[in-house]
C-alpha cells in the first residue's frame, strides 16, 4: 500500500477542500488511486514472485512443507491468488491478463480470457481462444502427493462457463470444452472435437 498512501499524500497537499472544483477533481483521484493501488500489487507481487525464483515445476511432490516444491506452491499461491480474486470480482480482465504476463503465461493473441488460471507458471493458451467465465484451469492437484503437470490449450479452443480443467490436461485445436464440464487429470480432447459431462466425454454433435 505504501505507493498508494505516498501518491495520496501528495494530492491532498496540492488540493483546496473548499474550492469546489477542487472537490470534484478529490473523486477522480480516489478512481486513480483504487486502480493504482491494485496495479502496484500487480507489480509488487509479481515481482516477489520472480526475485525468489517462486516458479515450481512438473512432478510428484510430497505434500508437506519440507518439500521445497509444495513450500514454493503454497508461497506462490498466497501471492497469487488473492489478488486474482479481486480482480476477477471487479472484472478488471485487462489487469488480469497484464499480471498473468508478467508470470510467464503464455496466452497467444486475440484470446479472451474470463476464467481463472491457477498456476499461470504451468498453463499454455494458443490463439484465438474462448475461456469463459468461472472457469478454472489448475495445473496442481493434492492427491496423495502433490501433482503437478503442465495444462496445453491450442489454438482456436473454447472453454465453456464453470468448466474445469484438471492438471495434464491437453486441448488439441478447435476443441471444445462444454459449460459446467470436467477434464480429468492428463485427458486429451482431440482436435476439433467437442466435450462435456462429468467427467467430460467425447459428444457426437
Amino acid at each position: 500500500m505504501i505507493p498508494s498512501i505516498i501518491s495520496f499524500k501528495f494530492f491532498l497537499s496540492i488540493l483546496i477542500l473548499s474550492n469546489i472544483f477542487h472537490i470534484f477533481f478529490f473523486a477522480f483521484i480516489l478512481v486513480f488511486e483504487f486502480f493504482f493501488f491494485i496495479f502496484s500489487e500487480i507489480c509488487i507481487t509479481a515481482f516477489i514472485i520472480r526475485i525468489l525464483n517462486l516458479k515450481y515445476k512438473e512432478g510428484t511432490y510430497n505434500l508437506n512443507l519440507n518439500d521445497n516444491t509444495y513450500l514454493k506452491l503454497i508461497i506462490y499461491s498466497s501471492l497469487y491468488l488473492p489478488l486474482t480474486k479481486v480482480i476477477k470480482l471487479l472484472c478488471l480482465e485487462p489487469f488480469y491478463r497484464f499480471y498473468l504476463i508478467l508470470l510467464g503465461v503464455k496466452i497467444g493473441k486475440n484470446t479472451i480470457l474470463i476464467g481463472r488460471i491457477n498456476d499461470p507458471c504451468l498453463t499454455e493458451i494458443g490463439n484465438n481462444c474462448v475461456i469463459g467465465g468461472h472457469s478454472i484451469i489448475s495445473a496442481h492437484a493434492g492427491e496423495k502427493k502433490l501433482f503437478l503437470k503442465k495444462v496445453k490449450i491450442g489454438n482456436n479452443c473454447i472453454v465453456g462457463g464453470w468448466a474445469h480443467i484438471m492438471p495434464g490436461v491437453v486441448m488439441e485445436d478447435n476443441s471444445c470444452l462444454g459449460a459446467r464440464s470436467l477434464a480429468l487429470k492428463n485427458q486429451i480432447l482431440s482436435k476439433g472435437k467437442m466435450y462435456g459431462g462429468v467427467p467430460a466425454k467425447k459428444l457426437n454433435v
